[in-house]
């Protein structure tokens, strides 16, 4: 529910508005999904030569995330998991998950524990202020704005890890450890988490899996000013829009996390599972889990960072003449990070009756003092040239540079690369009436782009070890976009991008081979992507009604970097209504009417190098099945 209340004088207004939301989500998770909600209002005062603006903004606010699901067998990628957990409904999301343990040891060697519940999801809690003045200075545009932000998150989150194993096989990979630890171990049996409650995986899809539960904690603040002015400039040949202005911004946040590894059966909200270990008379001798944890603080971080950042930047527009309007800007931008992380060490906690704390992280009690400096300049030249009020035609190159970013110095042994990419795009465009066609050929080229990435490590559950992989990336193609207006009551709007974005020259120093992503599709790029959507437009009484549908398209795109697990193509169909009349809006919105199956990506923590081993993904994050929105809107 959203509401927005307006006062108004001659100089002055008033605004507050916001919203408060309840949802059980498009999944079921077996709790609510998002609640939470936002309030903000501003006030503006007018003065003789311009404006002055305050405005306060306050978000708390939870949302769950939805993350990748097994879809099919890995042991008979033909056979679909969905009668275990829906393609559609499904999700490792669970209520089991609603009051974990999480331990870990601290830099002075004590145990410490923390409480997780899945159902906090991502809690955001912040406060924001600006200020903002605008005046007009005899033609000198005048405009100053600041800032200043503060907040703490807290993210609880169930991450996919590997694919299902085949139960026996998944307990036999413990025999050798488990042996050393207990004893001969005569069998292996599954019982529910915390409980002798024996469990049959055979009884169902005869796997299992393990997923990775997540706990974050980070508080942030950012202040910023920005400082402009502008001017029209009539020259003899032309007008100029110049703008020049420097901005500055101080940030920074802590952070701590903590990951720690279930084993859990496959379905939708899945049970934490354990493996026993029995001796030859059937007595348990231990436990390859404890309490459905397979690795306790498999991963482990924490640090602190400040950062400041002034950047300088001019742009200019010049109409040339009758139809030739040209721009350029620039904008250079200089960083100073300081922080520090806190280094990690591998210990066994020492519980001899399970194996689930022999590989934990803990804080040795080093504290890591890092700092950084970086520069970067970007810039763009466009031109525009109308022949015709219904033809013409432009042109645009760019250069960008994207910094790392300040959580370099929280970061043990981070891949640090400044990504650079100069793009070129030249189009044609046309006009007539409510018709429109732009088609516009564009060139990206990424010299370097950094494709690192965490990889999971299956043994000790570890998923926070950079693995560097640097190159080169190149993305040729041509982007229609237009509406054609047929009649006055149906336009028919469509958009279309064929592309061919693929990798060059990648380098890597962990083992790696990089020659296996030469040439390769960039992953979860597609080459093919669009939509259509036609529209009716027509009155009824006092009743002012559209009505929509939407087609969209994406083609066959890859998980990773060797291209050899495809997320297939897939297309999906909408329709909506709206409907408004006096201070009255109803709006009816359904997506994927048809039920269409689609993935929009793979399993990141474990197939981003070389895929899932099938040449279709078995695991994936599913597109949302058919849904409908009903929103009712008042405006007074």
């Amino acid at each position: 529910m959203a509401s927005t209340i307006q006062e108004r004088s001659e100089k002055a207004s008033v605004a507050v508005g916001g919203f408060i939301r309840q949802h059980d989500g498009y999944r079921d998770n077996g709790f609510p999904n998002d609640r939470g909600g936002q309030i903000r209002a501003n006030i503006r005062h007018d003065t003789n030569n311009g404006s002055i603006k305050l405005n306060v903004n306050y978000v708390n606010d939870h949302n769950v995330f939805y993350l990748p699901i097994p879809i099919a067998d890995p042991n008979n990628p033909g056979k679909s998991l969905d009668q275990y957990i829906d393609y559609f409904d499904g999700t490792m999301n669970s209520p089991s998950l609603r009051n974990v343990n999480l331990f870990y040891r601290d830099g002075n060697g004590q145990l410490q524990s923390r409480t997780g519940d899945l159902a906090d999801g991502r809690h955001m809690e912040m406060m924001n202020v600006g200020l903002r003045y605008e005046a007009d200075f005899d033609g000198w545009l005048v405009s100053a704005k600041a800032g200043y932000t503060q907040g703490k998150v807290k993210f609880q989150a169930f991450y996919s890890t590997t694919n299902p194993s085949d139960a026996d096989a998944y307990a036999a990979g413990f025999l050798d450890r488990a042996t050393s630890a207990f004893g001969p171990v005569a069998s292996f049996g599954y019982t529910l988490a915390g409980t002798d409650t024996a469990y049959d995986p055979y009884a169902a899809s005869g796997l299992v899996m393990t997923g990775q539960y997540r706990d974050i904690e980070s508080s942030f603040y950012s202040a910023q000013g920005d400082l402009s002015v502008a001017r029209r400039i009539e020259t003899g040949l032309g007008s100029h829009d110049v703008n020049i202005g420097a901005y500055a911004a101080a940030y920074g946040q802590d952070k701590f996390a903590v990951y720690q590894n279930y084993l859990i059966e496959v379905a939708g909200q899945p049970r934490t599972l354990d493996l026993v270990a029995y001796d030859a008379s059937g007595a348990v001798i231990g436990r390859v889990t404890d309490d459905g944890v397979v690795n306790r603080a498999a991963s482990l971080s924490g640090g602190e960072t400040d950062a400041t950042m002034f950047a300088l930047y001019a742009n200019d527009t010049w109409d040339l003449s009758p139809g030739l309007t040209i721009d350029a800007g620039i904008r250079h931008e200089r960083y100073d990070y300081r922080g520090y992380a806190v280094e990690t060490v591998e210990v066994n906690l020492g519980d001899e009756t399970t194996l689930s704390d022999d590989t934990t992280r803990a804080f040795s009690g080093v504290t890591i003092n890092q700092k950084h400096k970086t520069n970067v300049t970007n810039w763009t030249v466009g031109a525009n040239y109308d022949f015709s009020r219904s033809f013409g035609m432009y042109g645009r190159a760019s250069h960008l540079e994207t910094p790392p970013n300040s959580q370099t110095v929280t970061s043990i042994n981070p891949t640090i690369i400044t990504s650079k990419a100069d793009q070129y795009e030249v189009g044609l465009k046309f006009a007539s009436g409510r018709s429109y066609l732009y088609v516009t050929g564009f060139y990206t080229y990424y010299d370097p782009i950094n494709s690192s990435f965490f990889a999971y490590d299956p043994v000790t559950g570890r998923n926070d070890v950079s693995i560097p992989f640097i190159g080169e990336a190149q993305v040729l193609g041509v982007e229609f976009d237009g509406a054609a207006a047929l009649t006055d009551w149906f336009t028919l709007n469509g958009a279309l991008t064929v592309s061919d974005p693929k990798y060059k020259n990648f380098q890597n120093a962990n083992g790696a081979d990089p020659s296996l992503a030469e040439g390769n599709q960039i992953p979860r790029q597609p080459k093919v992507y669009g939509s259509l959507r036609p529209s009716f437009n027509f009155m009824a009484g006092d009743t002012d009604i559209s009505v929509y549908g939407r087609y969209t398209y994406q083609s066959r795109r890859y998980t990773d970097l060797y291209n050899n697990t495809a997320l297939p193509a897939y297309g999906t169909v909408g329709a909506g209504i709206t409907l408004r009349r006096d201070n009255w809006q109803v709006q009816v919105v359904g997506d994927n009417l048809f039920n269409e199956k689609g993935l929009t990506e793979g399993d990141p923590r474990g197939d981003i190098l070389s895929g899932q081993g099938t040449t279709e993904a078995i695991y994936g994050r599913p597109i949302f099945g058919r849904n409908v929105r009903l929103v009712v809107k008042k405006s007074w």
